[in-house]
């Protein structure tokens, strides 16, 4: 006789949640190009505002590196709250593994206003040590 996997509560509204809001989620397009200078990554992600975009760089444990691009989403909307203590949960919208030889420190991302996307730009340098920053997101 199997036996079925206790999965938490908490988790199966959370993905209830997601499922549902707005009637889903659309998929980023993403596209990465390789440059003399660094590496470009190119992400559309309709639906979202940039200003609840956010980016963080992260190296630490068993030499990983990763960029982190996600934002926040209210689970219930009250207006009557302060925006620090409404209730919201993560939509991780990619994870990229930063490749060998990018220098960290100066990753930086913009947001291109007219053709609505993000470019993200992992500059050619040396590697540093254990590592985590918040990106600003730049507009123009």
């Amino acid at each position: 006789m199997e036996s079925k996997p206790k999965i938490p509560q908490e988790m199966l509204m959370n993905i209830d949640f997601i499922n549902t809001i707005n009637g889903g989620m659309s998929e980023p397009a993403i596209k990465l190009d390789k440059g003399s200078e660094g590496f470009e990554v190119v992400v559309k992600i309709p639906g979202i505002e940039v200003e609840d975009l956010q980016l963080e760089v992260v190296k630490g444990k068993r030499n990983t590196n990763n960029l982190k691009l996600f934002h926040l989403l209210p689970i219930f909307s009250q207006d009557n709250l302060p925006e620090e203590e409404q209730w919201k949960t993560v939509r991780f919208i990619n994870t990229f593994v930063i490749p060998e030889g990018v220098d960290i420190e100066h990753i930086s991302a913009k947001y291109d206003d007219s053709l609505r996307h993000l470019v993200l730009f992992l500059p050619y340098g040396n590697e540093q040590g254990d590592y985590h920053r918040k990106v600003d997101i730049e507009r123009w």
